[in-house]
């Protein structure tokens, strides 16, 4: 098994893998290191803002065929789909889908339907495999973002399983105009989806994951909720420093259950000194001492987590959007095969499923497997056909702007074509500069604590100011300044001054590239609402939150549900009035994360005693002002 000094500065590989060892010795290497770029003055900086200004980076939206002909990509910055033939490596279909689409996820049928989630579109597309033309398009929810497919065993009617970031799992017959079997309202924030049980409709199981959370919920045949699980926490033995799990970027089938790509976020206090920058370990290439790394967990048929006690950590890979599982085991590496993808440090990652599964690579800096740089700008990947030449696995890369499908020896990594996908060009400086460090190397960015353009949904303890949940960037935080929950940052200059280079380790930006950010920010939606509500409820809630007896609406009004001044609600130091915009999105609530529920906000000594009047509230007005609330 090759070992691989976990270094994310830019290892160099030639044609031969320069930097790795043979699969015969367990001997570490030290990777061959670039320096570092020299930083470039921020006047000479390019800026390119694009036409059409591209979605945040989702990842997973590949897949190739189950006969490993076709690899078929979503492209959600160009809002199409595109078909390519692996055999003559050309692109053999594009379909167009309605602007704002945003294509995400994508799975086959038993028939070789292709069904796609349009994440912003609120449909489910059914592709032809004969004509690769649009067979269907169904409502499903307002925001589709898992797909998996379920056959019974026993026969019957094949469907497909939605999982939504509104909180609905929908299941729909796989047919192109089959119609809705159920859905089942959860919590918002669902992610992905995966098949579980005996292949029976009796004894089926689906494991849907929670976005930010990374908590796995287990769904039964009758849409109750059986069990709960999140990846284990871990605590560097260097360092001593604890990570909690979330952000769950993709979780796939694997043998017996699920794998879970993952990020995992520090417990430990974060010290801001203005002379000693880099406060978030950003320029820090060592999984103990960077405020967030990379995992895998796998969870088994039942959804419990199931990895070693000192398994899954991958490294500080920057946004890991991605995981792929081989499908049968390697000639080569005697199992399957495991690769994942660092789309903000345009790295590749591949080892065994049983390495990833006992060993953390954050105990010692080192992953055992195969690292290689792919890009520019890697957002999905999954194993494709055996090649008859070498035996070995291809592996699929997708590539964001340019659009391109790179293809990789599944034993080695070595780089054996890469196939245009063609499309209009959507470089685009703000959105580069949220989700990468441009002019040089670090472990963290913007969207590693603003996934999606949202949250991480985590609370980090400050050594000088306490504890600060990271704050939500869905809706357009346009005209909601100041910043930061403490209001002491006027703007997003400060923002990039105060937080990009001083505590990330960023380099300094170009006004004209922080304009180009702050216009990028203002295009980031919020989540859609589910459409089972209590209309009646949240009537009732709407009149008491504007009511001035309890005089919620006294701070938070207007079109961003904010009058964004700095107030003390009883709870210590005063804080930033938040928008209520897509409120119901943003658990656990409050500065310092108190409340896991909404109405865990209406407890005084979480929610404050200044925080309106609200003492006097019945738990049915609560409840009705919390129903009220999750329709903003």
């Amino acid at each position: 098994m090759n070992m691989q000094r976990l270094s994310f500065l830019t290892v160099v590989l030639g044609a031969a893998a320069a930097g790795f060892v043979g699969c015969d010795t367990d001997s570490p290497v030290e990777p061959i290191i670039e320096d570092p770029p020299p930083v470039v003055d921020p006047e000479d900086q390019e800026v390119v803002i694009s036409n059409v200004r591209p979605p945040a980076v989702s990842g997973g939206t590949l897949i190739v065929s189950r006969d490993g002909l076709h690899a078929i990509a979503a492209d959600p910055d160009r809002d199409r789909v595109v078909v390519v033939d692996l055999a003559k490596q050309d692109v053999i279909a594009k379909i167009a889908l309605q602007e704002g689409d945003e294509p995400g996820r994508v799975a086959e049928d038993s028939e070789g339907r292709v069904h796609v989630a349009l994440r912003r579109g609120g449909a489910l597309l059914t592709l032809d495999p004969a004509t690769w033309s649009v067979a269907g398009r169904r409502s499903v929810c307002a925001s589709p973002r898992g797909v998996a497919t379920f056959k019974p065993i026993e026969g019957g009617e094949e469907t497909v399983v939605v999982a939504c970031a509104s909180g609905e799992v929908v299941e729909i017959e796989a047919a192109p105009t089959g119609k809705v079997v159920s859905t089942t309202q959860l919590e918002p924030d669902l992610r992905d989806v995966v098949v579980s049980g005996d292949g029976t409709a009796a004894g089926r199981k689906l494991l849907v994951s929670s976005f930010r959370s990374a908590e796995v919920l287990t769904i039964g045949p009758t849409g109750v909720v059986q069990n709960r699980s999140k990846p284990q926490a871990y605590s560097n033995i260097f360092t001593e420093r604890m990570f909690l799990p979330n952000v769950a970027w993709k979780m796939i089938p694997a043998p017996g259950g699920a794998a879970m790509i993952h990020q995992r976020a520090a417990m430990v206090p974060v010290v801001i000194e203005e002379e000693e920058p880099d406060g978030y370990g950003g320029q820090v290439f060592d999984c103990g001492s960077t405020i967030t790394n990379a995992a895998v967990s796998r969870f088994d048929s039942n959804g419990n987590v199931a990895t070693s006690e000192r398994g899954g950590g991958i490294g500080p890979a920057l946004l890991p959007v991605d995981v792929a599982l081989s499908d049968e085991a390697s000639a080569n590496w005697g199992e399957r095969q495991i690769a994942m993808i660092g789309a903000g440090n345009d790295q590749l990652m591949m080892t065994n499923w049983s390495t990833v599964d006992q060993f953390d690579a954050c105990d010692d800096n080192f992953f055992q497997g195969f690292v290689a740089p792919v890009g520019p700008e890697p957002i999905a990947l999954d194993f494709g056909p055996t090649n008859v030449e070498t035996g070995a696995r291809e592996l699929v890369v997708q590539l964001r702007e340019p659009a391109a499908l790179v293809i990789y020896d599944g034993n080695t990594l070595n780089w054996r074509a890469e196939i245009a996908l063609g499309g209009d060009s959507r470089a685009d400086s703000g959105h580069t500069l949220f989700h990468r460090n441009p002019e040089q190397p670090t472990t963290i960015a913007c969207a590693s604590c603003h996934p999606e353009g949202g949250d991480d949904g985590h609370t980090w303890l400050f050594t000088e100011i306490g504890e600060r949940r990271t704050q939500s960037l869905y809706g357009d935080i346009t005209g909601t300044e100041p910043f930061h929950w403490d209001g002491d940052l006027n703007n997003l200059e400060d923002v990039m001054t105060t937080v990009f280079e001083h505590r990330m380790g960023g380099s300094p930006q170009s006004e004209a590239r922080v304009d180009a950010l702050h216009s990028w920010l203002a295009t980031i939606p919020r989540i859609g609402l589910p459409e089972q509500v209590d209309s009646t409820a949240i009537a009732r809630g709407k009149a008491l939150f504007e009511s001035t007896e309890v005089g919620c609406a006294t701070c938070h009004s207007g079109a961003k549900l904010t009058n964004n001044k700095t107030m003390s609600i009883g709870k210590g130091a005063a804080t930033q009035v938040p928008s209520l915009v897509g409120v119901r999105n943003r658990a656990p609530f409050m500065h310092d994360g108190c409340a896991k529920t909404l109405k865990d906000r209406f407890e005084p000594n979480c929610g404050g005693t200044e925080h309106g009047d609200v003492s006097g509230l019945s738990d049915a007005e609560i409840d009705d002002i919390v129903a009220y609330m999750n329709s903003l």
